[in-house]
């Protein structure tokens, strides 16, 4: 891990890094929650006659996939991108004091759902399954209903309580929608997820291992907490720092 932070301002810092290595250089319990959205995997897409995974086509629904994030090719076999995620979580686990919400989407593939990791999480205990309705979408084939859930899977450590009965009462789907206001990324959420991740457990403290656009570390700004990140690639690193300059003016024009 790199010492210097790529972006240090006030209570926020960014890493420009891969996530392991960051994160198995950071203390026990030194954040209070973990927000994030890691890479879904979704380079490759069922097709064919077979059984087999593709690289989809431009014009594809997943074609914004098939050059992955850069560094990053978002196309790993299924057992590897699997394993290296149950490592991710361990560490983010291990670093939080309160929580890991840990934002994933389930996926038909070949005619049958796979659920994130096959919901083997290597034994970290998942509290509740919350459901992100992102109010919109579309496929492209008459196999299955339009997926506009994806999951924010809620990781709590055994004493984690909530901020407040207000906080329990957000339920567990949130109605959210997309974030539509960030043209630079692939698959960016609104700022509005993490800001009630932090709202709902009182965190003085969020860390986003694949920061991506920013959204956790500007809502960590808005809500004046301790905002740590970590990105692979640098044009994202960019990107978030354009973001957080922005502030408000930001989350105004995305909510």
């Amino acid at each position: 891990m790199n010492p210097v932070p790529y972006y240090a301002q006030g209570s926020t810092t960014l890493h420009h890094g891969r996530d392991l290595d960051v994160l198995e250089a950071m203390r026990d319990e030194s954040v209070d929650i973990v927000v994030t959205s890691p890479p879904y995997n979704m380079g490759l897409v069922p097709g064919g006659n077979g059984r087999g995974m593709y690289r989809p086509g431009a014009s594809n629904k997943g074609g914004r996939f098939r050059d992955g994030y850069g560094e990053h090719d978002d196309a790993m076999p299924q057992d590897e991108y699997d394993a290296w995620q149950r490592k991710v979580l361990a560490e983010c686990w291990r670093v939080s004091r309160l929580a890991v919400f840990y934002n994933h989407r389930p996926r038909v593939e070949h005619g049958v759902l796979r659920d994130p990791l096959s919901n083997d999480f290597g034994g970290i205990p998942l509290r509740q399954r919350i459901i992100w309705n992102r109010k919109t979408g579309i496929d492209v084939n008459l196999r299955t209903f339009c997926t506009r859930g994806e999951y924010v899977l809620f990781f709590a450590k055994p004493d984690m309580r909530l901020a407040s009965h207000s906080a329990s009462g957000m339920g567990d789907i949130w109605d959210l929608g997309m974030e539509v206001g960030v043209k630079d990324h692939p698959a960016p959420f609104p700022i509005s997820l993490p800001l009630r991740c932090i709202e709902a457990t009182g965190a003085a403290s969020v860390l986003d291992p694949y920061a991506g656009s920013g959204s956790t570390l500007v809502a960590a700004q808005l809500a004046g907490i301790t905002g740590m990140g970590i990105e692979l690639e640098e044009k994202f690193c960019d990107l978030a720092i354009s973001r957080l300059a922005q502030g408000v003016l930001d989350f105004g024009e995305a909510s």
